[in-house]
């Protein structure tokens, strides 16, 4: 619950700190979205694919930089069969910056592929008997495109994640990966 709060912070902060600065330099823009958790590799033998769920806040400090906070929320599932109950929620939360090329496509709209980088926090939260949360440190690359008309904008993203991994049966660590593929929106503050 602190990690989750602290996430919460951090995204306010960097919201208020656009504020304070020079509005017509800098903008804010409120990305929710939703996608789909991928795991791969070893990741891909303790959990299952699952939908998830977040919010990025953003400060476009030019047309090509953009600096972001992100929370997600994934309703995953363990194939862990020691545990006794599958459901193994996943809290992201992140913080990186987008680097992004502008095209004009006609009637008002941008188009706004990207490529992005950032590193943070996950937490994974066991609802099996016995199985304590645990958080570990994550990574992230990422690849999407942006379709943007006057305030608001459409986007596609995929991340890829390299995470650490801490067992709810053994106080082993390993790196894992996983992929997060999803559809948002951004809403141009100001």
């Amino acid at each position: 619950m602190k990690y989750r709060l602290v996430a919460l912070a951090a995204l306010l902060t960097v919201a208020s700190g656009a504020t304070a600065q020079n509005a017509s330099s800098i903008r804010l823009e409120l990305r929710p979205f939703a996608g789909r958790y991928v795991p791969a590799g070893s990741q891909a033998d303790d959990f299952k694919s699952a939908a998830a769920y977040g919010l990025q806040s953003a400060l476009e400090l030019s047309s090509n930089v953009h600096v972001l906070a992100s929370v997600g929320w994934t309703d995953g599932r363990s194939k862990i069969a020691a545990l006794s109950d599958d459901v193994a929620y996943m809290w992201q939360y992140d913080v990186g910056g987008e680097f992004n090329g502008v095209a004009e496509l006609g009637y008002s709209w941008l188009f706004r592929p990207f490529v992005g980088v950032g590193a943070g926090a996950r937490t994974y939260d066991y609802q099996a008997l016995g199985a304590k949360a645990n958080t570990c440190t994550a990574g992230y690359g990422a690849l999407g495109t942006e379709f943007q008309r006057k305030m608001f904008a459409f986007r596609l993203e995929s991340r890829g994640y390299v995470t650490c991994f801490k067992s709810p049966l053994m106080a082993q660590k390993k790196n894992r990966s996983d992929m997060l593929f999803s559809f948002g929106l951004a809403y141009h503050v100001n």
